[in-house]
């Protein structure tokens, strides 16, 4: 069972004149591991697309290794001898080393303060560090099937009764030649791969505010705040001492790596995947290098901002009490981010990294000018208890691009029970720095087949392929509809990157509610707010999946263009993989109907209860990917283009009982409707999910003030 520990402590003092105070804080957090194998639902990885039943499979990168030319012969090292490998015994389960909960520890301190100079002048101030610290788990690297290995035909560790299997003839072995083959060996003697994290950030904040007259107010604040992140990748192969500690020959009766008797590798130590336990330390120590990354954010903002009552100068409505209230001002915002890898990252030289890291380096600032402003229009009247209007404008300043965002909102309150609001508001986003400037680099994304595998002529994810067009993309004649298309993982090879060019989102969104605070029904409080949400120009990938349809569903050669094969035609090994970059493209669009009901303060016995309902029906997610595909909407769906799930309706209804001990309890149902996977296989048996409810159940226990 995992433990998680955490203390906080604050304490403040004021002023004798009661014109400033001061409040410190420091808080300790540390929590241990959950690995998959800690939960009887995880302990084993399932395979892909279920039929029949859940069945536990895994990788054929495995322990032992697997041996492969993926034509004349498939061997599993388990014994001296090899055998033949079986997918159904032999993958290697890979779940039960992953982290559901990564050990983490975390320190932090804070104050915050403010003193009163005059009665115009209040300065104030914010100061945060925290210290954070976390491991992240993956199942072990290795070997993974992907570029041939060469195997020197007089390598000592290879079994003598397999060498003609593999292609090592006399002739080879007296020319001391090599073959070519793939090598899948886990490296479980090493542990599983880490990335170890140690961030540290520190966030200061000084400012002046006060009043300058009975009508108007201001308040500058300037804020600087650092990230310092430092990562090390663990427990990986690199990739070229593999293929050092591979070749191996006999000296003197010794298995010698032949770098080290060629003098090219002095360090090299052999490492023999061919049998079953025979892995040494030294063969580890030598294959293993920590892969090393620093960054580094950083972020400054200066804010000038002036608040008025307008009604100390006549500024209102005939029918209103009150006058007009406005704030506007400016704002200048600049973040910075650095983040710098080291040549076993940039080099992807790691094996089982997915791709390279590459450093990054970049900047954004924007300048902004601001208002808003609300004006009473009928207040105390028959039918306009109150009756007011809401308007916000902000220009922004990006260098290269400029926008507009404002908003227009009417609130209305027939009687003091009943209140009627709605509004229009667009808004931008402008792209940030991970999605402007990061180099291209490698990375993975799950397909439940590929379209020119054993899936060909039938939809496979939503795409479905002709063997003409696998032809057409690169699938040589030899393996079109074959297996060896097809990850045993589920995994595919993609290109990522970004792009400083890219424009900001816009959305527009439409919302309209209404309250009731019934004053026959004290402390009962309802609202049903109507949201309609659409994004243009939306930011990110077209997305590795979406390229398969356009070009396979759509024949879109743009598309098509975009998917690179490897020469046996595959996607997820060597250089096959689909590019997917960053741009401008497809739009979002979503509407829902948010609902919250409370009420507290029924007494009970001696205690006192409180009720509170909150759910979502979610009506429309519909999103436009781009040129060449259909719009799809995800409301009660999961997977494929649809991510997590996302099911009509959902709700949070919290049940808590307050007594006279200090003891308050709580319980809470938290419910979510039924959904199904998106363009999945009828077939499959894990296509649709019932709906789930979860109680929680909580107490807190005062001890003293």
């Amino acid at each position: 069972m995992a433990l998680g520990c955490q203390l906080s402590w604050y304490n403040g003092i004021s002023t004798e004149d009661g014109r400033g105070n001061f409040t410190a804080y420091a808080g300790w957090m540390e929590n241990d591991e959950v690995l998959q194998r800690d939960r009887d639902y995880s302990a084993c990885a399932l395979n892909a697309g279920p039929t029949v039943s859940f069945s536990c499979g895994g990788s054929s990168t495995a322990s032992p290794a697997r041996l492969t030319d993926f034509a004349t012969y498939n061997f599993v090292a388990n014994s001296p001898t090899w055998g033949n490998f079986s997918g159904a015994t032999d993958q290697y389960n890979f779940g039960p080393t992953n982290h559901y909960l990564r050990p983490a520890s975390r320190y932090n301190v804070g104050a915050s303060g403010h003193y009163e100079l005059n009665d115009k002048v209040d300065v104030y101030t914010q100061l945060m560090f925290t210290d954070y610290r976390s491991i992240a788990q993956i199942a072990p690297g290795g070997i993974f099937i992907g570029a041939t290995s060469p195997i020197n035909c007089d390598n000592p560790f290879i079994p003598a009764a397999n060498l003609a299997a593999i292609g090592c003839t006399a002739a080879k072995i007296a020319a001391k030649d090599s073959v070519a083959m793939y090598i899948g060996r886990r490296n479980t003697e090493g542990g599983g791969r880490q990335q170890s994290f140690t961030n540290q950030s520190y966030r200061a904040v000084v400012g002046v505010r006060g009043d300058i007259n009975d009508a108007w107010g201001y308040d500058f604040a300037a804020q600087r705040s650092t990230l310092k992140a430092d990562q090390q990748t663990l427990n990986y192969f690199v990739i070229d001492r593999i293929k050092n500690a591979l070749d191996v020959v006999l000296v003197n009766g010794v298995p010698t790596c032949r770098s080290v008797v060629n003098g090219s590798e002095p360090g090299c130590k052999p490492y023999n995947p061919f049998k079953t336990g025979a892995v040494t330390q030294d063969a580890l120590k030598y294959l293993q290098a920590p892969g090393l990354q620093t960054g580094t954010i950083d972020q400054e903002v200066y804010t000038l901002t002036f608040t008025g009552d307008l009604n100390g100068y006549g500024i209102k409505m005939p029918a209103a009490e009150d006058g007009a209230q406005v704030a506007f001002g400016a704002e200048y915002r600049r973040d910075s981010l650095e983040n710098t890898t080291d040549a076993l990252l940039t080099s992807a030289a790691l094996s089982g990294t997915g791709g390279p890291t590459i450093g990054l380096k970049g900047a954004t600032q924007v300048k902004d000018l601001f208002f808003e402003g609300r004006l009473p229009l009928v207040q105390g009247k028959a039918f306009a208890e109150s009756l007011g209007l809401d308007v916000a404008y902000r220009y922004s300043d990006y260098g290269k691009v400029n926008t507009d965002t404002y908003k227009l909102g009417l609130e209305w309150a027939p009687m003091e029970d009943f209140r009627i609001r709605g509004s229009f508001q667009r808004a931008v986003r402008a792209a940030n720095i991970i999605e402007l400037f990061p180099a291209q680099g490698n990375g993975l994304f799950d397909l439940d087949g590929d379209p020119c595998g054993e899936a060909l002529g039938t939809t496979v994810s939503g795409v479905k392929a002709t063997a003409a067009q696998c032809l057409a993309t690169g699938v040589p004649a030899a393996n079109v509809g074959k297996a060896a298309l097809d990850s045993p993982a589920g995994q595919y090879q993609l290109l990522g990157g970004g792009n400083p060019n890219l424009n900001p989102e816009e959305s527009d969104t439409v919302t309209a509610g209404i309250i009731i605070t019934p004053s026959a029904l004290p402390g009962f409080v309802a609202s049903i707010d109507y949201f309609d949400i659409t994004v243009d120009k939306t930011v990110g990938s077209f997305g590795p999946i979406n390229t398969l349809k356009a070009c396979y569903n759509n024949n879109d050669s743009a598309a098509c263009g975009r998917i690179k094969r490897n020469s046996l035609g595959q996607l997820w090994l060597g250089s096959g993989l689909v590019q997917d970059l960053n741009i401008n493209i497809g739009s979002l669009a979503t509407s829902c109907v948010d609902v919250n009901f409370s009420y507290s303060g029924l007494d009970v016995g001696k205690g006192t209860l409180n009720f509170n309902l909150q759910g979502t029906y979610l009506n429309d997610l519909t999103t436009e990917p781009g040129p060449g595909l259909a719009a799809y909407d995800c409301v009660g769906f999961f997977a494929g283009a649809c991510g997590t799930p996302n099911p009509e309706w959902r709700h949070q209804f919290r049940v808590g009982y307050e007594t006279p001990w200090n003891l308050d309890l709580a319980l809470t149902w938290r419910y979510y409707g039924s959904v199904e996977g998106y363009q999945q296989a009828e077939t499959r048996i894990d296509r649709s999910y019932a709906a789930e409810s979860y109680f929680d159940l909580a107490g807190t226990y005062e001890f003293n003030e």
